[in-house]
């Protein structure tokens, strides 16, 4: 499909509040002599296009392609990218190792508005707040780390969501939750699996798990539980399981 395309030029320092006035995202194409070139898919009133030019797109596969753009201090983002702010703290769980993306993805696609969700294993909270974020009731993360948990505590904080920090080991929750997500090492899995597995309600999501024989373990770990799916990374595993018997809209 052919659609128009819209180069603009803006001096650097100028783009950034152009984009938030217009409430826009844009394409860069180029940086040169202080003056970036930009694509975007409609016309600006007030703003005339160095040139407009038609392309050959899939819309779709283009907002998979999309990048945060940094200009200056700012972070562009399109609207249909929802930010998370970390702390550079000391406590694991930046968003850039792959089980915490494959965390983040297994959230997006089983995690329902109300669910309550208790996050083992927490670290800065990053998936403890995106719960909050995709519509959670009650969200508890916990740690054995008394920096993780003051780091989850800030983040929460600076991400305006409420969520409650811990310092627990998970043998010490009593309490089920609808959901339960730990990214946690194999060697922790092998020693609290059997209570692991008995605090989740409905879905359980778990990653940590390297190679395939961890996963062969793993799998073998989880018992009772229904395998829903098994996805990987950079040689890393997320599954996501749930209890037989019960009933989710996937």
């Amino acid at each position: 499909m052919k659609i128009k395309r819209y180069i603009f030029a803006l001096p650097e320092e100028e783009l950034p509040l152009f984009l938030e006035r217009n409430k826009l995202s844009a394409q860069v194409l180029e940086r040169k002599e202080g003056i970036v070139y930009f694509a975007l898919y409609e016309p600006v009133k007030g703003l005339k296009p160095v040139r407009v030019e038609e392309v050959d797109t899939d819309w779709e596969k283009w907002r998979e392609r999309f990048e945060p753009i940094e200009l200056g201090s700012f972070v562009v983002l399109p609207p249909w990218k929802r930010p998370i702010f970390i702390n550079p703290g000391m406590a694991f769980g930046t968003g850039l190792h792959p089980t915490t993306r494959l965390c983040a993805r297994a959230l997006e696609r089983n995690l329902r508005a109300g669910m309550s969700v208790l996050d083992v294993g927490t670290g800065s909270g990053i998936l403890a707040i995106i719960s909050k974020l995709l519509g959670a009731g009650r969200v508890l993360g916990i740690d054995i780390s008394e920096d993780a948990v003051r780091e989850c505590k800030r983040n929460a904080e600076l991400n305006r969501v409420d969520v409650e920090c811990r310092l627990s080991d998970v043998r010490a929750v009593d309490e089920s939750f609808d959901l339960v997500v730990a990214n946690l090492e194999m060697r922790i899995f092998r020693e609290v699996m059997g209570k692991l597995l008995g605090l989740v309600g409905e879905i359980g999501i778990f990653s940590g798990i390297y190679g395939e024989n961890e996963l062969n373990e793993f799998l073998h770990l989880l018992g009772g539980f229904e395998v829903l799916s098994v996805e990987s990374q950079e040689n890393w595993f997320c599954v996501v399981g749930r209890k037989k018997d019960e009933k989710l809209i996937v």
